[in-house]
């Protein structure tokens, strides 16, 4: 305990003199009674009974519990010792900074984070670097995604549907403002606080406008795609360093799809698939699925989704206006003291749980869900069709 630097050996004697003598030289009495003390989590006592004491903290930030794990790393939810608050430290372990590949998405992300400030997004307020292991301070948001709320509760409302989606354009347009375009919004990507505002978060897939990189495998380009299949705008599957901030908002019309419809814009299928069926198929109609919707705010949506960019709205600002016409005025604000024994719940499952596991929250795992850059066709066959092709070349000279 004391080399995992949680606490000092003041500290550690000050627990032990609470602890009844015959309990002391049992690890998991004593793991119970620090964990009952306040002093430590489940999940760093699971940590310590095994042994392992690195990398507890890193920096100020002590790890509490683990929030969600994804293609670059893990976010874990952890105590800023400076400030005594709550964040959650998205990390790229030194194995992974050591792939060109991987750090330069995650320092991209760290860059983008800088970048961007407003209500509706998710704040970073600290980057760096501990002993090799980079990573992003982000706000903590208690939270669930839109996702699992839908999966949970069922389709939105219309009305408070489109007070929500609202604000999220509110969040689009700061960012593309600042010159940043998400890529990857989707369900799984806005957090919805406990008084009922949506949060965008992950920038990790982020671009910035205009901007031209040699490196497709970073930021996609021809032949790569970037993105998440279900939510993602037919010309950000052609060229994905090619696009403009209206691919956003596409994403924004198949996210609303899902969050009035419960489905998918185009559900099954592989991964190919989907992307045939954004470019050229038009979606079951979310009158059919959904009667009695407002009209037009059907129409937005059918527009939000347009295959032409010119087809959609201008830009995130005029959606937000087109969204506020059909918006509730009311919260569902849940009561914060509730939310704050969920979350100690969360951190310290109790008697019933398995004790020494790590702690999962589902409400987090897309938080860090980075869709892997995937060539559009595997490099062989590009590789045998160039041959291919060369062979008919030459066959057509030599003849």
């Amino acid at each position: 305990v004391i080399r995992s630097k949680l606490m000092t050996q003041d500290e550690v004697k000050t627990v032990l003199r609470t602890l009844p003598s015959a309990h002391r030289d049992d690890p998991k009495q004593l793991a119970d009674h620090l964990v009952r003390s306040g002093k430590l989590t489940r999940f760093q006592t699971s940590k310590l009974i095994r042994g392992i004491y690195q990398g507890l903290v890193i920096g100020p930030f002590r790890i509490l519990a683990p929030l969600g794990r994804g293609g670059m790393g893990t976010v874990f939810l952890v105590r800023d010792s400076r400030e005594s608050r709550l964040a959650a430290l998205k990390i790229l372990p030194p194995r992974l900074a050591k792939e060109s590949r991987m750090k330069a998405r995650f320092q991209r992300e760290m860059e983008m984070c800088r970048k961007v400030s407003h209500p509706n997004l998710a704040e970073a307020y600290d980057v760096g670097e501990y002993r090799g292991i980079h990573y992003i301070a982000m706000e903590f948001i208690p939270g669930r995604t839109l996702s699992r709320m839908i999966t949970e509760e069922g389709q939105l409302d219309p009305a408070r549907a489109a007070r929500l989606f609202a604000e999220v354009a509110d969040a689009l347009h700061h960012a593309h403002g600042q010159g940043v375009i998400h890529r990857d919004l989707k369900p799984g990507n806005i957090l919805i606080m406990p008084n009922d505002v949506p949060k965008v978060v992950d920038l990790g897939l982020a671009l910035m406008h205009g901007e031209s990189g040699e490196d497709a495998e970073v930021i996609g380009g021809k032949g790569y795609i970037v993105g998440t299949m279900d939510f993602i705008a037919p010309e950000q599957t052609t060229n994905a360093a090619r696009v403009g901030p209206r691919v956003d908002l596409y994403s924004l019309g198949c996210t609303m799809y899902f969050a009035l419809s419960g489905r998918l814009p185009f559900p099954g299928g592989t991964s190919k698939e989907k992307v045939k069926r954004h470019r050229n198929e038009e979606p079951t109609p979310l009158a059919w699925l959904r009667p009695g919707l407002p009209e037009g705010f059907v129409t937005l949506i059918e527009r939000l989704m347009s295959k032409d960019p010119e087809g959609r709205p201008a830009n995130a600002q005029e959606t937000a206006n087109e969204l506020r016409k059909w918006a509730g005025a009311n919260h569902s604000v849940v009561d914060l003291g509730d939310s704050n024994r969920i979350l100690e719940q969360m951190v310290n499952p109790g008697p019933g749980s398995s004790e020494y596991s790590q702690v999962s929250l589902p409400e987090y795992q897309e938080l860090v869900e980075l869709p892997a850059v995937r060539p559009l066709f595997p490099t062989w066959l590009i590789v045998l069709l160039g041959v291919f092709a060369s062979v008919l070349v030459v066959g057509a000279i030599v003849g």
